[in-house]
C-alpha cells in the first residue's frame, strides 16, 4: 500500500474483508490479537486506505463482530470517522441465512405451504447464551459523505408494477434495493481452501453500487483467493489486490485463469 501510494495510484473503489479477529486459521497471519491491538492494526491500515482512495471514491469494509463482541463492527467505525476522518455514508447488512414464516410472505411471491423457510447457509453457534450470527455488516465510507452512488444498477424490480409512473422517482421498473442484501454463500461439499471466503457477489454489488464506469481502478488490500478479481473481470473494470499468503495468491491466479478460459468473452 505504501508503494501503491508513492506511485501515486489512486483508486475508484476499494473493497475488502479483512480478519475479523476471530481466531480463524489463515496461514500466513495470526487471527487472535488483543481487541486494541486489532482495532489499532485495522485503524492503520485503513489510514493507507484513505490515502489511496479518490476524492469521490468509495470504501467497502466487510466485518463482523463475534456474538460475545458484537460491538467490535461499531468501535471500528467510531476510530475511522473520529481519527480518520471517514463519513459513513451507508450501512448495508449482508444477509447470509434467513427464516420466515409463509404467512407473513404475499401471495404474489410463489409461496403457499404452511411451514417455515428458510434459504442460505450458515454456521450454527451451540450457545445457550447468544442467537446463530447469520449476518455481517458492509460499511460504504466516502471521503465527503456526498458520493453519488449508481442505486438502480443494484435495484431490483417491482413488485407491484402500478408503483411505475404512480411514483415520481419510477419511471422505469426498477428500485432502490436497499440496505439489507441477501447473499448467500455457495454450497461447498469439501474443505475451503481459505477460512473466510466471500461470495464473488458481494464485491461485484459493491462496485456496481459505487457505478462501473471505464477505465476505473478497484483495489483489495486483503485479496485472499481472488473474490474481489473475479467480480471486477466479470465486470469488465481494472483491479489491483494485495495478499501476504503465497498460496492464497496461487489460488487466486488459478481461479483467475480458469474463469478467464471458461469465459471467452473476459480478459485478466
Amino acid at each position: 500500500m505504501d508503494r501503491l501510494s508513492a506511485q501515486k495510484v489512486l483508486m475508484d473503489v476499494i473493497v475488502t474483508s479483512p480478519p475479523y479477529n476471530m481466531n480463524k486459521e489463515y496461514r500466513s497471519y495470526q487471527d487472535n490479537r488483543s481487541e486494541d491491538d486489532y482495532l489499532t492494526w485495522l485503524e492503520n491500515v485503513c489510514k493507507k486506505v484513505k490515502v489511496g482512495l479518490k476524492k469521490d471514491g468509495s470504501f467497502f469494509l466487510n466485518i463482523a463482530g463475534r456474538p460475545s463482541d458484537s460491538a467490535l463492527p461499531f468501535k471500528l467505525v467510531t476510530r475511522l470517522t473520529d481519527n480518520l476522518g471517514f463519513k459513513l455514508q451507508n450501512t448495508i447488512h449482508w444477509i447470509k441465512s434467513i427464516s420466515f414464516d409463509s404467512e407473513d410472505v404475499g401471495r404474489k411471491n410463489g409461496i403457499h405451504n404452511d411451514e417455515n423457510v428458510s434459504i442460505g447457509h450458515f454456521k450454527p453457534i451451540v450457545s445457550a447464551r447468544y442467537l446463530s450470527d447469520l449476518h455481517e455488516y458492509i460499511f460504504h465510507f466516502t471521503k465527503t459523505g456526498k458520493v453519488k452512488i449508481d442505486k438502480l444498477q443494484v435495484g431490483v424490480t417491482y413488485q407491484d408494477k402500478t408503483n411505475i409512473g404512480r411514483w415520481k422517482t419510477a419511471t422505469k421498473d426498477k428500485r432502490d434495493r436497499g440496505n439489507v442484501w441477501f447473499i448467500p454463500y455457495p454450497t461447498i461439499q469439501q474443505s475451503r481452501p481459505h477460512p473466510a471466503v466471500f461470495p464473488v457477489k458481494l464485491p461485484e454489488r459493491c462496485i456496481e453500487l459505487h457505478g462501473t464506469r471505464e477505465n476505473m481502478l478497484v483495489y483489495d488490500p486483503f485479496m485472499g483467493i481472488g473474490s474481489t478479481a473475479l467480480a471486477c473481470i466479470h465486470l469488465k473494470v481494472n483491479y489491483i489486490g494485495t495478499e501476504i499468503d503465497p498460496q492464497y495468491i496461487a489460488i487466486a491466479d488459478q481461479r483467475i485463469t480458469t474463469y478467464v478460459q471458461t469465459n471467452h468473452s473476459v480478459q485478466r
